[in-house]
């Protein structure tokens, strides 16, 4: 199976692309023995117009990320929690994205907070972002809590409860990536019928 991996921040070397790296290992672990990570701090495509529809040459890099998403069974969604809300970037990328790329693949969330908090983007996430992408998020979402004393390392995190919690979540996207392959190639041919959500 084939994970997407996108890390929400605008900063490189970000705690968010350090919580991708170790959902990277577990999701290997799992049976994703192609998980990528795409960085959304280094990938260059522009905000969101209508030339994304036409083709046109700013959208080289667009196309190129999408046409890899497509191939994605699944989908990991990681960002910091900036001003209680989801990065820019992130939402950008959402708008990006049709069924043609997201359409029915279970995705994901993860927030990632130096406090204890990070609940409000797992929350603008559910309420909007999948509206005209059709992903599926699955009901498990995860917190990085403290992540500067959480994320220890690239495969490992300081608290055993939440690594325990992380693997059951990954291990579930995994089941629900099996899951849904059918749905998919079921929906496929219709799917560019009803392209927005209502």
């Amino acid at each position: 199976m084939k994970l997407s991996i996108i890390s929400g921040s605008h900063r490189e070397n970000s705690y968010s692309r350090k919580a991708a790296t170790y959902l990277q290992h577990l999701a290997r672990l799992e049976g994703f023995l192609d998980a990528n990570i795409m960085d959304l701090s280094t990938l260059a495509f522009p905000l969101w117009n209508e030339g994304v529809w036409n083709a046109s040459e700013e959208w080289g890099s667009w196309r190129a990320l999408a046409s890899e998403l497509k191939q994605s069974d699944a989908i990991v969604l990681i960002t910091p929690e900036w001003h209680g809300m989801v990065t820019p970037a992130l939402k950008n990328f959402l708008m990006l994205c049709t069924s043609h790329e997201l359409g029915h693949k279970p995705a994901l969330l993860a927030s990632v907070s130096t406090s204890v908090n990070g609940v409000y983007p797992i929350s603008e996430l559910r309420m909007t972002g999948s509206k005209n992408n059709h992903a599926c998020f699955i009901p498990d979402h995860l917190i990085f809590r403290h992540c500067e004393s959480l994320l220890i390392s690239d495969n490992a995190v300081s608290d055993e409860r939440f690594d325990s919690r992380a693997r059951y979540t990954v291990k579930s996207l995994a089941a629900y990536a099996k899951a849904l392959g059918s749905v998919r190639t079921t929906l496929q041919e219709e799917m560019h019928n009803f392209p927005f959500g209502m």
